[in-house]
């Protein structure tokens, strides 16, 4: 017989080998999940670099070109005229000295306010708690421009409700279209942020050290102000810088109070460049104040994350002999809460109360029995049979939409990418950093320079303010789902691998329904904001893509029309309250 016809040893099976081959295809599967995991990174990286890097290239570009009624890629060369004519302006000196007053005057004010109801609320046994503690933060479901059209209407010299009782209580009259005005109004709109940042720390304070000095014979100052003030100091520090930008940013308050008087901030400044009541816009002036802004946000910027990176060596809570019990207000306890009372009546009740009385009247007229016969909706039957407010409010419901379900994609991978992605997904999550050092008014001229410049047609269209807002958000967003990330178990993971399920699987079906509540909690808190986000809005408008707080802005701006605007700011007041209660409702059911 042929020797071909026998068995062939070489087709017996080699449990060695096999073990090899499957110890190599378990070797590459890391690899291979590496590489797609670096692959989406990369993808992720130039998106990002493309919203954030792009705007602020075109902005720098716009900055050197001396264009003055030009667009800034129709002018050859480069050049510092507009940093030089910025810096040799008596003009410069005003705007710097409005924004520093705005801005300390702001954070002074909503520091002052935020401490003490943090301590009120958080350490002592003030009565009133469950109701007053969440009518402080109501502010927060009124946009800035509702704000500033509230106060305007509550406080206006001729028939204003707060000005007449100040005036008649103590001989002074109120102008509420001033610097101190427009820190008022800023700082309680500060408020709600602020607290929100700093409750935690007052909740979680060691009475032990306050018990200590009690002991040794400091009274309640004493204590205070040398044991409590300088245990928070650190997150009341970071809490006031991160304010410092959001102040430096706000468009809203300063625009509507401080326009109408010729008193400019940088914000509002470089609005009114761009967009001038009379005359043609100066590209290069508004750009080179941009960069200004953004420098004096990123140096804001790097303080406030020095602050929280030091926060570590005044901590104060440990697992051992903590506990918390609240501080006896005593015979204070009603005269601090009718205190508290007054400021939200005054702060936030009175305004509101006189928008919603404006939007029911035919003309501007004081709150009195004697006018409640004028009352009416026609104000709100004007609105709705208005074809312009149609388009506006669909406009606002699909920018909104669109920008809270793509920040919310872009902040879970993000926050994932920071959390289990190493070095270079932590690298992406920093890189959206940048955005915060971007104030919301200088983002709209970079992106509107941008796409007057790039050949894609989203010029005067929704997409260009959701491309513009989703940037904005980013940042936030993500933020808001890596805290809730970074409370899960690694183990979690292990357990779903190690019973043979795949990554995708188990980010699928393990990590994505954990972290479920905080994506729909992060995207209903952009879709809030998102409502009434006046800057961007405003510099990227046309007829096709105005928003409803664009329409608000020009009936106060162009017609002066109060009762319509009104009964407008309420409708925009409604929906943006019912979005933030979703929001906290949300919450709510998250820690039950």
């Amino acid at each position: 017989m042929q020797s071909g016809t026998q068995p062939s040893a070489a087709v017996r099976p080699d449990p060695e080998r096999q073990d090899r081959v499957q110890a190599d295809v378990a070797d590459l599967r890391p690899k291979r999940r590496d590489r797609v995991l670096g692959g989406v990174n990369i993808a992720i990286g130039a998106v990002l670099a493309y919203l954030v890097l792009f705007p602020l290239g075109m902005l720098v570009y716009s900055s050197l070109k001396d264009s003055e009624f030009k667009l800034p890629f129709q002018v050859s060369g480069f050049s510092l005229s507009n940093f030089t004519q910025i810096f040799s302006s008596e003009r410069l000196l005003e705007v710097t000295l409005n924004s520093a007053i705005f801005v300390v005057g702001t954070v002074v004010l909503a520091s002052v306010i935020s401490v003490t109801l943090a301590y009120l609320f958080e350490r002592t046994d003030i009565p009133g708690r469950r109701f007053l503690a969440p009518s402080t933060l109501a502010p927060m479901a009124v946009p800035a421009t509702v704000m500033a059209v509230a106060w305007v209407l509550a406080a206006n010299p001729a028939n204003g409700p707060l000005a007449i009782a100040v005036e008649r209580t103590l001989g002074l009259t109120v102008d509420i279209y001033s610097l101190p005005g427009m820190i008022l109004v800023a700082g309680i709109f500060g408020v709600p942020g602020m607290y929100i940042m700093l409750a935690p720390t007052f909740a979680r304070l060691n009475l032990e050290f306050e018990e200590a000095a009690a002991t040794s014979g400091a009274g309640w100052w004493t204590r205070t102000r040398k044991v409590v003030l300088p245990l928070t100091l650190p997150s009341i520090t970071a809490a006031s810088m991160l304010l410092v930008v959001i102040a430096l940013e706000e468009f809203a308050i300063p625009a509507m109070l401080g326009m109408p008087n010729q008193i400019y901030v940088f914000s509002s400044y470089v609005q009114a460049a761009l967009q001038p009541p009379s005359g043609l816009p100066d590209y290069g002036q508004a750009s080179a104040y941009g960069i200004l802004l953004v420098l004096l946000s990123l140096v804001m910027i790097a303080v406030y994350r020095r602050q929280t990176r030091e926060a570590h060596r005044f901590r104060v809570v440990s697992g051992k002999g903590y506990r918390a019990a609240p501080v006896r207000l005593g015979r204070w306890r009603i005269p601090v809460a009718v205190l508290v009372t007054l400021y939200v009546a005054v702060a936030i009740v009175v305004p509101i109360l006189t928008l919603i009385w404006t939007s029911l009247t035919p003309f501007l007229q004081p709150i009195s029995v004697d006018n409640l016969d004028g009352l009416s909706f026609a104000n709100y039957t004007s609105i709705f049979t208005d074809p312009n407010l149609s388009h506006a409010v669909l406009n606002t419901l699909v920018i909104s939409l669109l920008t809270a379900t793509l920040t919310a994609v872009f902040g879970t991978w993000l926050a994932l990418a920071s959390a289990r992605g190493g070095r270079p997904g932590q690298l992406l999550f920093d890189l959206s950093f940048l955005v915060f050092a971007i104030p919301s008014v200088v983002l709209g001229v970079a992106v509107l320079f941008l796409y007057l410049f790039l050949p894609i047609p989203v010029y005067g269209t929704v997409w260009i303010i959701v491309i513009a807002l989703t940037t904005r958000y980013i940042p936030r967003g993500s933020r808001m789902i890596q805290t809730s990330l970074l409370q899960l178990d690694p183990g979690l993971e292990e357990v779903g691998r190690v019973s043979g399920a795949s990554s995708v699987t188990v980010m699928r079906r393990v990590v994505l329904p954990l972290i479920a509540p905080a994506v729909s909690r992060t995207w209903l808190w952009v879709f809030a904001n998102a409502l009434g986000e006046l800057p961007i809005a405003l510099l990227l408008s046309s007829s096709d893509n105005r928003t409803v707080v664009v329409l608000l802005w020009d009936m106060i701006g162009e017609s002066a029309n109060y009762p319509e605007a009104s009964a407008l700011a309420v409708l925009l007041l409604a929906l943006s309250s019912v979005s933030v209660w979703w929001v906290n409702r949300r919450g709510f059911q998250q820690h039950i």
